[in-house]
C-alpha cells in the first residue's frame, strides 16, 4: 500500500468528501487528488496538514504494513512515533505467540488422531 492509497483509505474510512479535506487543507480539490492518486511527490507539510485534518500522526500514516481499519486508526492512529512502534510490536508479539499456540494445538490435534488411528490398528490385528 502506498502512501497515497493510504490518505484515501483514512479519507474513505473517517466518511469524508475530497473538496471537504481539500478545503480543510487549504488547497484545491485538484491538488488533493493527485495527492490522493500520487500524480506528485507530497511536501512533507501537505501531509502534516492532512494528518491534522484527518486528526491522526503521521507515523500511522507512513507506516505501510499497517492496514487502514476504523480499529487501527483508533488504536493507533494518535500515537506518537515511540508509542506507535512500541504498541505495534506488541501487537506483533502477542499475534506471533497466538499463532505458535493454535499451531501448536493443531499438532497435539494430528498427533492424537495418529495415535488413535495407530491404536485402532493395532487392535484389528
Amino acid at each position: 500500500m502506498t502512501i497515497a492509497s493510504r490518505i484515501r483509505k483514512i479519507r474513505e474510512v473517517r466518511g469524508w468528501k475530497q473538496t471537504a479535506i481539500a478545503s480543510s487543507m487549504n488547497i484545491t480539490q485538484q491538488a488533493y487528488s493527485c495527492l490522493e492518486q500520487g500524480a506528485s511527490n507530497a511536501r512533507l507539510e501537505t501531509l502534516k496538514r492532512f494528518c491534522d485534518v484527518m486528526k491522526v500522526e503521521l507515523p500511522f500514516l507512513i507506516a505501510l504494513d499497517v492496514p487502514i481499519t476504523e480499529e487501527t486508526i483508533e488504536r493507533y492512529g494518535n500515537k506518537s512515533y515511540y508509542e506507535f512502534i512500541s504498541t505495534y510490536r506488541k501487537l506483533e508479539q502477542k499475534v506471533e505467540i497466538f499463532e505458535e499456540l493454535l499451531t501448536g494445538q493443531n499438532e497435539n490435534k494430528q498427533n492424537k488422531q495418529q495415535n488413535n488411528n495407530m491404536s485402532a490398528n493395532i487392535r484389528r490385528a
